[in-house]
């Protein structure tokens, strides 16, 4: 009977520790429904009290390695898109998934707001900008699609100073950038490092002030107290990089 006893609990210690092994693996890509890659897409996988959490890449990529086996909601939000959920389970038989989603536009929801900061944002963003604010020309109704209700933004006219390498326009001129209303409002005739999506929007988080030459941001601690050309070199290098 001690034997069979001591047997059965070697067993379930073995079973347990099975079940706790962290060699799963879940990765995947996020497309739209056209088949378009969607970078800054945020994955969140829950079991329980157990939540990891990836932004895709720039080609719509992701990968959540050393996860426990088990079962898990899986939730991808993005901004502007309906969100999508499912459920997967890793065992040991079945160690690695891989998601092969789409995500369908949906009217933007000015509640929704993922803040990535300037290190994730710089492979994804469109333009990286050194930028001088020319005038504040108050707020704007955008929308996304003429069946959606829209959100205010406000509208700013910058001056173009210079990019990050690689990341956007070279040459001095203006452009239109939006934020949301509840985001710090920019001053006339102060400088920042702009890094901006395709349609010109930004968040505080992405919008770096520069005083006396010298980026201000104590937040984002690689680029406090550089000069702006130093600056721009590191955003340029992180725009160059992979999300792991």
């Amino acid at each position: 009977m001690t034997l069979r006893i001591l047997f059965w609990t070697v067993a379930l210690g073995v079973a347990i520790a099975v079940a706790q092994t962290t060699d799963g693996e879940t990765a995947g890509r996020m497309n739209d429904k056209q088949g378009a890659p969607l970078p800054g897409v945020r994955i969140t996988i829950t079991n329980g009290d157990q939540s990891r959490e990836a932004i895709t890449d720039s080609d719509g990529g992701f990968v959540l390695r050393s996860v426990t086996m088990g079962t898990y909601r899986v939730v991808a939000e993005l901004a502007g898109f309906i969100p999508t959920s499912g459920e997967i389970t890793l065992s040991s038989s079945s160690p690695r998934v891989f998601l092969a989603w789409s995500l369908e536009v949906g009217c933007l929801n000015e509640d929704i707001r993922v803040i990535l900061g300037a290190r994730k944002a710089a492979p994804l963003v469109d333009a990286i900008l050194h930028i001088r604010l020319a005038s504040a020309d108050g707020p704007v109704l955008m929308s996304d699609r003429p069946e959606c209700a829209g959100r205010v933004l406000q509208e700013y006219s910058v001056q173009i100073l210079g990019s990050a390498p690689g990341r956007g326009q070279t040459s001095p001129g203006r452009r239109q950038v939006f934020m949301s209303a509840r985001d710090a409002r920019l001053d006339p005739g102060q400088e920042y490092l702009a890094l901006l999506w395709p349609d010109g929007q930004t968040t505080d988080d992405l919008v770096l002030p520069i005083v006396g030459g010298l980026v201000a941001s104590p937040g984002t601690r690689e680029l406090n107290g550089k000069r702006v050309h130093d600056a721009l070199t590191v955003l340029g290098n992180w725009a160059k990089e992979r999300q792991r």
